[in-house]
């Protein structure tokens, strides 16, 4: 029975690979990247003599590499989620109405904090205040990055709630005086 190389598996399994990947990815060309990733990290292995190549292995590489970039994706998703300006929080300034605002921003915050799962509400503050990353919480509090992603995720959407709230009492206000001038 003859070995398959890399190269032959290459050959022939290179699109049914890309296709495997892209069902985790739903892109094309991230699904080609982390294929051809797959083969070069298999290729690196077979040239250290570390394993044996095997389409398996192949398969295995890739799925991983795919979860990984999932992973990312959503670290860089819940990052970008988690910035204060987000929230539209005005800089502070002079302006009156920009200190009311900044103001009725704060007190939102803090209601929104109020109502923290207290698990919860140490990863907000890990990650707001000491700007920790996701595997450090994970790592400071004994918890998956995963966990850390979905305690952020929760938080943040208290966070919008309360602002929403806000913003919606202040306009009620508003047309309330309004009516009564």
């Amino acid at each position: 029975m003859q070995a398959t190389t890399l190269l032959e598996i290459y050959r022939t399994k290179r699109r049914a690979l890309q296709r495997y990947v892209r069902r985790f990815l739903s892109n094309d060309a991230e699904a080609a990247d982390v294929s051809q990733e797959a083969f070069l990290r298999v290729y690196v292995a077979e040239l250290g003599g570390e394993t044996p190549v095997s389409e398996a292995l192949l398969y295995t590489v890739a799925r991983n590499l795919a979860l990984s970039e999932l992973r990312k994706r959503t670290t860089r998703a819940t990052d970008t989620l988690g910035d204060m300006d987000v929230l539209d929080v005005p800089a502070p300034g002079s302006n009156p109405e920009a200190k009311l605002q900044e103001r009725q921003a704060i007190e939102a915050v803090e209601a929104a904090m109020d109502r923290m799962a207290p698990k919860c509400l140490e990863v907000f503050r890990l990650r707001k205040l000491e700007n920790l990353s996701h595997a450090e919480i994970g790592e400071r509090m004994s918890i998956s990055t995963k966990t850390v992603e979905r305690h952020i995720t929760r938080a943040l959407q208290l966070c919008h709630e309360a602002m929403e709230e806000r913003s919606a009492a202040r306009s009620t206000g508003v047309a309330r005086s309004g009516r009564t001038l």
